[in-house]
């Protein structure tokens, strides 16, 4: 298994594009961290690209599942189930997760199509151990794990400090490189989202991982677009 270098950084995560959404693959010494897994059928693409970095499915030492919605966490059970790895992820998500089942945030309905019918395989409850703001995982040289509320009720965001990679889930997104906000119609909580997007933005990390769009590297000039955006915005309901 090739050997990560001695400072964290973007070159030890692999980026993996899904098709339909991002997922990450983190390199340390003690194996390989996954940061979401993707819709239901990708856990062989997802240990094809392990291999590709001399891995094998038992390296995957952990999956942490950002939020719980099918394109995030739909294939955990059988990449968990096929490892052995530890699941991290906050309690709320940790329930959906045991029922196969995504958060309620999408409009009708929409919202009751999925709560009928749409349901992904249910994780092992003894794989799952909790995770919440201020905790940190030994992932990257110190993962901090960041309450990111507002697309989901419960979302969390990881970063990087060593590495200076901010892993935002949904709540920032990229297209055609410039930075966004996940739609409002899918959104639990526009309030919330804008105040997560803001408080990420302020960490000014040198690569932004999203959920949905290319990595944004260096893009000092879109976070700066988007903080005075959504700072407008704010002014404008005071």
């Amino acid at each position: 298994m090739p050997m990560p270098s001695d400072a964290a950084s973007w070159a030890d995560v692999l980026w993996i594009d899904t098709g339909s959404v991002n997922v990450y693959l983190c390199r340390d010494a003690d194996g390989f961290t996954l940061i979401d897994t993707a819709t239901p059928g990708k856990a062989d693409l997802i240990f094809a690209r392990l291999a590709e970095w001399g891995g094998g499915p038992t390296d995957l030492k952990r999956i942490v599942i950002t939020h719980a919605d099918l394109d995030h966490a739909g294939s955990a059970a059988e990449l968990q189930s096929r490892s052995g790895a530890t699941v991290y992820t906050g309690a709320a998500t940790a329930a959906l997760l045991v029922e196969g089942r995504s958060p309620r945030h999408m409009p009708q309905p929409v919202q009751f199509l999925m709560d009928r019918f749409v349901r992904y395989k249910r994780v092992d409850r003894d794989a799952i151990r909790p995770l919440g703001d201020g905790d940190e995982l030994p992932v990257l040289g110190g993962l901090r794990v960041l309450a990111a509320p507002g697309h989901t009720s419960e979302q969390h965001a990881l970063y990087s400090p060593a590495a200076g990679v901010l892993f935002a889930a949904d709540a920032l997104n990229t297209r055609d490189g410039r930075l966004q906000l996940t739609p409002r119609r899918i959104t639990a909580d526009q309030a919330a989202a804008e105040r997560t997007a803001i408080q990420l933005l302020q960490l000014s990390p040198a690569v932004i991982a999203c959920g949905h769009g290319a990595p944004l590297v260096d893009g000092g000039a879109t976070m700066g677009d988007l903080l005075a955006r959504l700072a407008a915005l704010r002014e404008n309901k005071l």
